[in-house]
């Protein structure tokens, strides 16, 4: 690990997905907790730029740091500008994601392979890359599961739902080999955004499914994020955040 110029004297996160409504509930969080912060942005520049000017005039220090995610040989490189920026890194939060329609007959595996590098293989190779800096300063990794990973019902999101329940393997998996000094978590949100053709009929009937018979909110999601990131006897847990979705 090479030596920076300046350590920050307050803890520094790194958020992928950061302009995102889950994205920019948990910047906020972590933001009010007392957090320095590394916002990435694969496309979204203007919106990470707001979020950002939003934060500093609360008194927040931000760092911007663009990475094209569908590449998780990027992953070192991007650890490296947090760290040269900051001096350290306390925690990382996996949250960017890809949301797309896939099936297992349209034989379109140019797009399981997109979807796979960003939902799964780069928040893991961050993950691995973070790791020495995770472990000087006893920190951890949050990543963005979801419920979908555990019980196959999306039927037209194929490829999104087998991401995600290889991130919540490899959540434990990493949990086990990056400790005893690095916690590694995650938070399995339910329903807190529909799918863009969802009707209303749809979005109704899907809320009606869950025991608390409403959608999540986005600042729930980083509640959840929070308490992981503070419990220091908590690891290789899957924090579900669904309003009783799967209770039966």
């Amino acid at each position: 690990m090479k030596k920076t110029s300046r350590e920050s004297s307050r803890p520094v996160a790194l958020i992928t997905g950061s302009a995102s409504s889950l994205g920019s509930a948990i910047c906020r969080k972590l933001a009010a907790q007392g957090f320095n912060l590394t916002l990435h942005y694969g496309k979204s520049k203007v919106k990470t730029l707001e979020l950002k000017n939003e934060l500093e005039a609360s008194g927040v220090e931000v760092f911007l740091v663009q990475t094209n995610l569908s590449d998780p040989g990027q992953s070192s490189r991007m650890i490296r500008q947090v760290v040269h920026r900051w001096g350290r890194l306390d925690v990382v939060v996996n949250n960017a994601s890809i949301f797309e329609p896939t099936s297992l007959t349209e034989n379109d595996w140019k797009e399981w392979n997109h979807i796979f590098n960003v939902n799964t293989f780069s928040p893991v190779s961050l993950a691995v890359a973070a790791g020495p800096w995770l472990e000087k300063s006893r920190g951890c990794v949050v990543n963005i599961t979801d419920i979908y990973g555990e019980f196959p019902v999306l039927k037209e999101h194929a490829a999104y739902s087998a991401s995600k329940a290889a991130l919540i393997f490899l959540t434990r998996y990493l949990a086990l080999t990056l400790g005893e000094k690095v916690r590694v978590n995650a938070v399995s949100p339910g329903v807190i955004t529909f799918p863009k053709h969802y009707t209303r009929t749809q979005q109704k009937k899907l809320v009606a499914k869950s025991a608390l018979k409403r959608r999540g909110n986005p600042e729930e999601i980083a509640e959840a994020v929070w308490f992981l990131a503070s419990n220091h006897f908590v690891t290789g847990q899957i924090l579900h955040v669904d309003g009783g979705r799967f209770t039966s």
